[in-house]
């Protein structure tokens, strides 16, 4: 399957369909999806990771989806208009990438990572597969977890992420399917 991280187009097209798939799944109104693949070299996982159906140890590597939540007690986007839509205060504020964020979820990527802290799965040498690239906050997360190999669909409307991304020798592609 994954040999020193070089896919194939099959399976770097296969990864992205489940980060769009499972995207459906945030409680945002960004729908967001992540994928982390990593090579299972025998690490002790947590038990929590095991009752996590986003969890997978198949075929030598481990998987972990995860997507934009919302995390019990949030203060922002929690007023809804007349037909119960959850207003956003990113859009409200006009709030973009750069600007600090006022965010009702935790970004998929920072999920992803703190899943992976949570559960014991090593996060250097992984490869992660987004639906969108990353915004500059999570960047920096990715590189602080030695993240080594980005895919995504379509790019952030604010590119910073992927520039400090590439500043730290982490490749990331754009791969449409």
């Amino acid at each position: 399957m994954l040999k020193d991280y070089e896919m194939q187009k099959s399976q770097i097209t296969d990864f992205l369909k489940k980060a769009a798939f499972i995207a459906d799944n945030s409680t945002c109104g960004y729908k967001i999806g992540c994928v982390g693949v990593v090579k299972d070299i025998g690490q002790k996982i947590s038990p929590f990771a095991k009752k996590d159906p986003q969890f997978r140890r198949k075929d030598g590597f481990i998987y972990l989806k995860t997507w934009n939540e919302t995390l019990k007690g949030e203060i922002f986007c929690q007023t809804c208009d007349k037909n119960n839509k959850r207003i956003c205060i990113r859009e409200v504020e006009n709030l973009k990438g750069k600007d600090i964020q006022k965010v009702c979820s935790i970004h998929a990527e920072a999920n992803l990572i703190a899943k992976c802290a949570k559960y014991g799965i090593q996060t250097p040498e992984m490869t992660i597969f987004l639906t969108n690239s990353p915004c500059y906050i999570c960047a920096k997360s990715i590189i602080q977890a030695g993240i080594k190999k980005i895919y995504y669909i379509s790019k952030h409307t604010d590119t910073s992420g992927i520039e400090i991304l590439c500043k730290n020798s982490i490749p990331c592609e754009v791969t449409n399917f």
